[in-house]
């Protein structure tokens, strides 16, 4: 029975091992440094159609979780990360045969770039947008409400990654 045990635990240490040097995580654990240039950094939201403080949270987040001290003064001598026109919407994209909604498509999409003290682009402006469909059930109307607000800031959250992988790149 030790035996047996012990043989698990190491199959089980072997394989852990082997997943994390192949360079596996789990989504949202993998570390990310950014260039020594975004070290300190401020956020700006610059024309968010969406209520567009969980983005610059979110953000704020993410940068100091990759090691970015992020200021919120004006007056430094740091780059700026500015997130551009934040949409959210969604769209139908099937009918059942009663023409009542059954599917839609939660699309989310923010621009970035960053700029220094003066205004002169330190990295071009890029756009995200990603999307997903979401099944629609005119029965659970408040909990189809719940869950697509829970797909929304999945989708806000995946782009705040994006960013800081995008930045992370050199």
């Amino acid at each position: 029975m030790r035996r047996r045990v012990l043989l698990l635990l190491l199959a089980t240490s072997y394989s852990l091992t082997l997943l994390t040097g192949c360079g596996f995580h789990l989504r949202g654990r993998a570390q990310t440094t950014l260039p020594e240039q975004y070290s300190v950094m401020r956020v700006h939201l610059i024309n968010s159609q969406v209520s567009g403080q969980s983005l610059r949270v979110d953000m704020k987040s993410a940068l100091t979780a990759a090691g970015v001290q992020v200021v919120s003064r004006d007056d430094d001598q740091v780059p700026s990360l500015n997130l551009y026109d934040e949409r959210s919407n969604a769209r139908v994209i099937t009918v059942d045969e009663n023409v009542r909604v059954s599917d839609f498509l939660l699309r989310y999409s923010v621009a970035f770039d960053v700029t220094d003290r003066e205004g002169k682009e330190l990295r071009k402006r890029q756009t995200i947008t990603l999307q997903r469909v979401f099944a629609f059930d005119k029965f659970a109307v408040l909990a189809k409400e719940r869950e697509a607000q829970e797909v929304r800031n999945q989708l806000r959250q995946e782009a705040v990654q994006q960013i800081i992988r995008r930045l992370a790149a050199r």
